[in-house]
């Protein structure tokens, strides 16, 4: 079992965790809960009155906490929360736009550094999830697809029922993708379908926008498709070509072939686990092509074709030919053993 036998089960566990992690003197678990409240109406009803309580709490406090911490609550007091709004869907011919304003707030950690190599040491002086602070954070612990998995809240989620999922934790595993790693969640992506409909994983590589050096996934639950997964896409067997290279297949061994190649080419790329496939997306570095003012980054969500924005003014000024166009400047050619 993955985190709940069911839908309805995970959502009660995702619901109760977040009220039982309030309280008047946790700041980082203020801001977790608070953005995960603006995802869904019926958390954000349930917890609305709590946040208020708690804001009310904490800015009487000046409580103590990391550093990123205090400088996202200093933000949030400067403005307050009241006029936080949920998030908000924008579509512009497939593509989707999703205003949510407290993502902006984020730190980037290393997401900000120009790419270079792949694959680095894990460094324990950074940011990472063993930190003793994050476990209040944690949703699950458990073994299954024969992982060790640590599940946690995502601070700032920016996808429905938003999850980190931390292989073998205590081991301190480097971004780097292992064969076994990536079989074995495609397992557990396929064989959880039908408990838990919908149910995704996604992996950043180092260079493809993955903010901390230490093995991870991102989970949600997502029952309708990424524009990335629309039949109009060459990949999918349809008419047109994506603006960034996409292969899907439901092959382990094929999908293994191909990110092994990246691997030995150094190339960034980003990956999207469904129960029917997985979809690779080479990429070009970080911090190797500017991106616009409203872009906060390119990472696995926006590669398959979800932006999200800090505000709807920013959403409507927007058009289908510019999101196309600003996924086509990552366009990165597949290694050649490969495109041959």
């Amino acid at each position: 079992m993955f985190i709940a036998p069911n839908l309805p089960d995970f959502k009660r566990r995702f619901a109760a965790g977040l009220q039982q992690m309030l309280s008047p003197d946790g700041l980082g678990a203020f801001i977790l809960v608070l953005a995960n409240s603006m995802q869904d109406k019926a958390l954000f009803t349930l917890l609305r009155n709590p946040l208020g309580e708690t804001f009310k709490h904490l800015q009487a406090l000046a409580p103590a906490g990391p550093e990123d911490d205090k400088a996202v609550f200093a933000a949030l007091s400067a403005n307050g929360i009241d006029e936080l709004s949920s998030w908000q869907l924008h579509t512009l011919d497939g593509w989707e736009l999703v205003t949510n304003p407290l993502r902006s707030l984020r730190p980037a950690r290393v997401s900000s550094d120009v790419f270079r190599e792949i694959r680095l040491p894990f460094a324990p002086g950074k940011f990472h999830f063993n930190k003793p602070f994050l476990r209040p954070e944690i949703l699950w612990e458990g073994v299954t697809a024969g992982m060790n998995l640590r599940v946690m809240y995502n601070k700032f989620p920016f996808a429905p029922w938003h999850l980190l999922v931390v292989p073998e934790a205590e081991q301190t595993l480097p971004q780097f993708l292992t064969q076994t790693h990536h079989t074995r969640m495609m397992e557990l992506v396929a064989n959880t379908a039908e408990s838990l409909p919908g149910l995704g994983m996604a992996f950043n590589s180092l260079g493809a926008y993955a903010s901390i050096n230490q093995l991870h996934f991102q989970g949600f639950v997502r029952a309708t498709p990424f524009p990335v997964e629309l039949p109009r896409w060459r990949h999918n067997g349809g008419a047109e070509a994506y603006p960034l290279e996409c292969l899907r297949t439901n092959s382990v061994e094929a999908s293994w072939q191909t990110i092994a190649s990246l691997h030995q080419a150094n190339q960034p790329y980003n990956l999207l686990y469904r129960a029917d496939a997985c979809y690779i997306l080479p990429r070009k570095g970080q911090g190797t092509v500017e991106l616009p003012a409203w872009a906060q980054g390119i990472a696995w969500h926006e590669a398959c074709g979800v932006f999200t924005l800090p505000d709807m003014q920013t959403a409507t000024a927007l058009d289908a030919n510019t999101i196309f166009r600003q996924l086509a400047q990552l366009h990165a050619s597949l290694p050649t053993q490969l495109a041959s």
